[in-house]
């Protein structure tokens, strides 16, 4: 018998590549998602939002962006602007000195009956007032282009109205290179001052109530497998942050073949898009849960819920009918009670007793950290 050996090694690179071929790989595409209030508790809220401080003319640009962002599709929110708290309140909220008084915001918002009160205060700003972009320049200008250097800073208050308590503040704080990374729908504005101005407004408005952000989700993206070419044109739907598109090219490749696992996990992701979590779970279910090399159905359920848990506190919804698949994060007091609780002498723990999600000790539950998730006995 004659074996044969190798003459070089295959490089580990070249491993990685056949595996990728062969099971499918993965890529980002942005997706919106919400989060709760920062300060504020969600629910049925009335805030009203006091005069900006400040660079009056700053300030009046951004309380005009305030008003074009403020959310118009919640039914549980109402705002009360500055010019109808001023008339409801029938006080003069601007002070001798031409800055807003928030004692004279709070009164009129308590006869308004709002519930909060949103108070802000320009710090310190660097940006292209209108009386400095109507200069005329130079002829060869275009050739030494500034760098953006845009800024704007701003420090907001929340009071509740009934008791005058301030309940919180932050400094929100924005760069023109910032608002390019964070916010990319902005990129129609040419004036990268308006830019930093109205990514500030959207940015104020996460202190009290529910915002939506965009983030990168992983997709599946296959070469091999039968319905591949299909789901790759949906993947570069996604990209573009056309769900809708994305979902129906998945869909036709989930339904010409069935057993395609990136199609029924991407129309999962696509679900999530939409805010049907139920058919985001139900969808996933056609994915290949076992013994699938490279199968990332199990992280993507993982990845769904914490999208749902995240949208359920935003909303103040209570948890789904059906219950969360995998335990509350732990708080500190629960992990400092169980290290007490621990005995001196570790025991083996069987498998077999424990929960589904602990045959994956590498993924941890939606809101568990790394150390928290491994440090529990039944992981190992």
């Amino acid at each position: 018998m004659t074996f044969f050996r190798a003459s070089t090694p295959v490089p580990v690179t070249t491993l990685l590549l056949g595996l990728c071929l062969t099971t499918g790989c993965q890529m980002t595409a942005p997706i919106h998602v919400w989060k709760p209030p920062t300060v504020v508790q969600p629910g049925s809220i009335c805030v009203a939002v006091s005069p900006i401080g400040g660079e009056p003319q700053v300030a009046q640009q951004l309380q005009a962006a305030m008003d074009l962002s403020r959310p118009q599709t919640m039914p549980n929110l109402a705002v009360i602007s500055p010019n109808q708290l001023e008339q409801i309140g029938g006080i003069q909220l601007v002070a001798y000195d031409g800055q807003p008084s928030e004692m004279a915001s709070l009164s009129a918002a308590r006869r308004a009956g709002a519930n909060y009160l949103l108070a802000g205060e320009v710090v310190s700003q660097q940006l292209s007032l209108p009386e400095e972009n109507s200069k005329p320049r130079a002829p060869i200008s275009f050739m030494n282009k500034p760098e953006a250097t845009e800024s704007l800073s701003v420090r907001w208050c929340v009071y509740e109205v009934e008791s005058g308590r301030r309940l919180g503040e932050q400094t929100v704080t924005l760069t023109r290179q910032e608002v390019d990374k964070q916010f990319p729908d902005l990129a129609y504005q040419n004036d990268g001052s308006a830019k930093v101005v109205a990514a500030s407004a959207r940015r104020s408005w996460e202190l009290v109530v529910p915002t939506t952000y965009a983030k990168d989700v992983m997709i599946d993206l296959p070469w091999f497998a039968p319905g591949s070419s299909a789901v790759r044109k949906g993947n570069a739907y996604a990209r573009l942050g056309q769900w809708e598109m994305a979902e129906r090219t998945w869909q036709d490749a989930a339904d010409a073949h069935n057993w395609n696992t990136a199609a029924w996990n991407n129309l999962a992701i696509a679900a999530v898009a939409r805010e049907d979590f139920s058919l985001a779970r139900d969808r996933l279910r056609h994915a290949n849960w076992k013994y699938w090399p490279g199968d990332n159905t199990p992280k993507t359920l993982a990845w769904i819920e914490a999208q749902q848990r995240q949208y359920h506190a935003a909303f103040n919804l209570p948890p789904p009918s059906s219950g969360w698949s995998f335990p509350d994060p732990p708080t500190a007091e629960s992990l400092q009670g169980a290290h007490q609780a621990l005995p001196e002498s570790n025991h083996p723990v069987s498998l077999d007793d424990q929960p589904w999600y602990t045959a994956f000790p590498w993924i941890p539950p939606p809101g568990w950290t790394w150390t928290q998730w491994w440090s529990q006995p039944w992981v190992w």
